[in-house]
């Protein structure tokens, strides 16, 4: 059985997902958050998903910027919302929540992407990470 942190990934992945194709507006995020937490309740562990999902949310541009430059050759538009999904969740937690190793956060984002994508998803999102993780935490990367 998967841990309450992954069941909460999982949620945050699919929650930013429907967020993205409904166009994105903030207006909607507690609507959303509410109703993935009253689908799983006592299968997730409901404050980090929230802590996800908000973080996300409020720090979104900035975090695509991270992205964008992670993917020189590639537009933005261009990723798939799934890929999208799981990058904007892995970024924000390898910029954001330095408690879980990046280590952790990878291997996270790479299982999610084997979860909810075809190859070739899973490389490109480990690659896009690994490159974040070595902007975002040179010393844990290096140590």
């Amino acid at each position: 059985m998967a841990s309450s942190r992954h069941q909460a990934r999982q949620s945050a992945v699919e929650v930013l997902y429907a967020w993205q194709i409904g166009g994105s507006d903030r207006a909607d995020v507690g609507a959303l958050i509410e109703g993935r937490l009253r689908e799983r309740k006592g299968q997730q562990d409901a404050a980090y998903f929230r802590d996800l999902i908000e973080g996300v949310v409020a720090r979104y541009a900035e975090i695509d910027d991270l992205i964008d430059r992670a993917v020189p050759k590639r537009a933005l538009a261009s990723i798939g919302a799934i890929e999208l999904a799981i990058l904007r969740l892995g970024c924000w937690e390898l910029w954001q929540r330095l408690e879980v190793p990046y280590r952790v956060v990878l291997n996270e984002a790479l299982e999610l992407s084997h979860e909810y994508a075809d190859d070739p998803v899973p490389s490109f999102v480990n690659g896009v990470l690994d490159r974040l993780a070595k902007e975002l935490r040179p010393t844990e990367v290096k140590a």
